[in-house]
């Protein structure tokens, strides 16, 4: 960044992070120093226009230490702020004005914040119309580089300006991306919306960068999307996709074009980028179509194909919904699942403590060793007093009755034989 030349402009950023800057130079505290006079310089910098009561201060610094004379411990970071910015570098001032019991930045330094900027773009944008109320909601979006002051997430004051900061970022992009839609311009919110996401991978953001990429005929990038967003839905939060999820996908299959040179080519693109071992893994809309395409396959060939459910559970046989049991096992389980399998079997993950599993070509006899060797695996893993229950079902039983998986198999000492 190049240094700004007798600006007397100190630049301060509070969204994504913190720092301060002086005339393009950065303003860097005694990291040995308490941390109390870096709370009160950024608690004065969101109270800038207003300015905030000593009792609040003194609330906010101290509440939950059970300081007996806030007054003096606030007077002490005071002059220990005072300190520490003059040391920095920052210009002989006073800096914090405190009168009639409230304390203010002094206007001797001329404050830039990037979260008034960003109040002030949107306050502006709403008293304008056009090119320019667009100008002003992307300035605004763009002013957020992530949460508000992440360092101090456990600070009451913090929290609460976080909530209020993110709420209007996420209410200023829907407006934006209105405004962009009507006029077709999905380059400018594809470029907005895979920001956001990158920040908040929640599915609004997705969507709309997976609705903008189909606009642009990138059928194959929003595809890519789609697949990363199920992943993470299903390995960090284990959630299904959506309904609108699914019409995205479905979407995107019956739309990607493009005619390949040759044969060559369109095999490179339906090959394997990878072979590893073990079976087939793929979304769940994925499975969904492959189990439709094997039941017609039945239909024609009788080949012999079953279903398995394979579920997570305690050491009492109950399915765990806890996030932090799930997660810790979920890896273990996983691996026990695809390195228990052929290549030719299909799996996916059903719910966040569920795998789905397709055997082809194979005996219920067989289906039942294959559950022992995923219980096996799973303990051989090191997942402990858990358990793995499993019901196993052929797809004609599943076809013609809805009856679900039928054979269930939950035993202590593994998976046995009903």
């Amino acid at each position: 960044m190049e240094r700004e030349k007798s600006t007397g402009i100190m630049r301060v950023r509070m969204l994504g992070g913190f720092s301060i800057t002086y005339e393009g130079a950065a303003v860097v505290f005694d990291r040995r120093s308490p941390a109390k006079f870096i709370q009160l310089f950024q608690l004065l910098m969101l109270h800038l226009r207003e300015g905030i009561d000593k009792a609040e201060l003194i609330d906010a610094l101290y509440g939950k230490d059970g300081v007996e004379n806030g007054n003096s411990s606030l007077n002490n970071t005071i002059f220990r702020l005072r300190r520490q910015l003059k040391k920095a570098g920052m210009p002989e001032d006073a800096y914090i004005i405190v009168k009639k019991g409230k304390c203010r930045w002094s206007e001797n330094i001329k404050a830039v914040v990037d979260i008034h900027q960003m109040e002030a773009a949107i306050e502006e944008a709403c008293m304008e119309n056009g090119e320019k109320k667009e100008e002003l909601l992307k300035e605004a979006c763009s002013l957020y580089k992530g949460e508000f002051l992440p360092s101090s997430a456990a600070e009451a004051w913090s929290v609460i300006a976080g909530v209020k900061y993110r709420d209007l970022y996420f209410d200023c992009m829907r407006e934006l991306f209105s405004i962009l839609k009507n006029r077709g311009a999905y380059e400018d919110i594809l470029y907005i919306s895979s920001h956001a996401a990158s920040i908040y991978p929640y599915e609004e953001w997705q969507l709309w960068r997976i609705d903008s990429l189909l606009a642009l005929n990138r059928h194959k990038e929003a595809l890519k999307v789609y697949e990363e967003t199920a992943s993470l839905y299903f390995n960090e939060f284990g959630l299904n996709p959506s309904g609108k999820m699914l019409e995205r996908f479905h979407a995107m299959s019956s739309q990607i074009q493009g005619v390949p040179s040759d044969m060559s080519e369109i095999r490179r693109d339906l090959r394997e980028k990878t072979k590893g071992k073990g079976a087939y893994f793929c979304s769940l809309p994925s499975f969904i179509d492959t189990y439709r395409i094997m039941t017609r396959m039945m239909e024609r060939t009788g080949m012999s194909v079953f279903l398995m459910l394979c579920t997570l559970t305690d050491s009492f046989g109950v399915p765990i919904e806890k996030e932090e049991k799930i997660s810790k096992a979920a890896e273990k389980f996983q691996t026990a699942v695809k390195l228990s399998l052929r290549r030719g079997d299909l799996y996916t993950r059903y719910s966040s403590c569920q795998f789905l599993v397709m055997l082809p070509g194979i005996t219920q006899e067989n289906c039942f060793r294959v559950a022992e060797r995923i219980s096996r695996l799973f303990k051989e893993a090191g997942g402990g007093s858990n358990r793995i229950r499993c019901y196993i079902s052929s797809l004609i039983d599943v076809t013609e009755d809805f009856g679900g998986l039928k054979h269930g198999i939950t035993f202590p000492d593994g998976w046995m034989r009903p």
